[in-house]
């Protein structure tokens, strides 16, 4: 699943380039543990100005997305060196809507338990999703403002950072929390697309991976 930038966070500490590293942790059902060792165990973000990369490797593959708010861009890298298959698909602003359509959509309520996370203050709200009526949680902080990325951007960004959520996504649960916030000048080249991806559309990589 992929989802655009739509906004920047807005309050004064805005920083405009750095990393965030995640933990990723999963609730697997019996049915889908055999796939556990496949399933990323973490996500490294750059950003820098208006442009933010993800990058969630597993064992055999890996998804980056690169987003650009002031371009409306997104770029999906799926890359299999077992297969020996690397695509990258665009999404442009009319396929970015319906990606983020698709993803759950919650109302939010603040709580008053707050702590540290990733060296911030966060407070945690309670989330429940409005078509199904599924509660998840995330913990939200204001002491810092960072470009969204594509982790995040189904979450009300108004709130402040995500810097934890827990969530239910494909049959299982889905715990994500940022261990380390630095900020410091991103690696040349990182939101460059490597040689040797084949290009596909949206609805190409939609009927190649059983989708509509």
């Amino acid at each position: 699943m992929f989802v655009i930038a739509v906004g920047l966070y807005s309050c004064s500490g805005k920083k405009t380039e750095g990393s965030i590293y995640y933990t990723v942790e999963y609730q697997l059902p019996d049915s889908l543990k055999e796939y556990a060792e496949h399933l990323p165990k973490q996500a490294l973000v750059y950003f820098k100005g208006d442009t933010a990369i993800t990058i969630q490797a597993g064992k055999e593959e890996s998804t980056s997305v690169i987003t650009n708010q002031k371009g409306g861009f997104m770029r999906a890298l799926l890359k299999s060196d077992e297969q020996k298959k690397y695509y990258a698909i665009d999404y442009d602003k009319a396929a970015q809507v319906e990606e983020l359509a698709s993803m759950p959509s919650y109302t939010y309520s603040k709580t008053n338990e707050h702590k540290t996370i990733g060296g911030y203050d966060a407070y945690k709200y309670n989330l429940k999703e409005k078509l199904t009526g599924e509660t998840a949680e995330a913990w939200f902080t204001k002491d810092v403002a960072i470009i969204p990325n594509s982790l995040t951007m189904n979450l009300d960004t108004a709130l402040g950072v995500p810097l934890a959520f827990t969530m239910k996504q494909g049959g299982m649960i889905v715990k994500t929390t940022a261990k380390d916030v630095k900020f410091e000048k991103v690696p040349d080249g990182i939101f460059s697309t490597p040689k040797g991806y084949e290009f596909l559309t949206p609805q190409k990589f939609k009927e190649m991976t059983g989708g509509n």
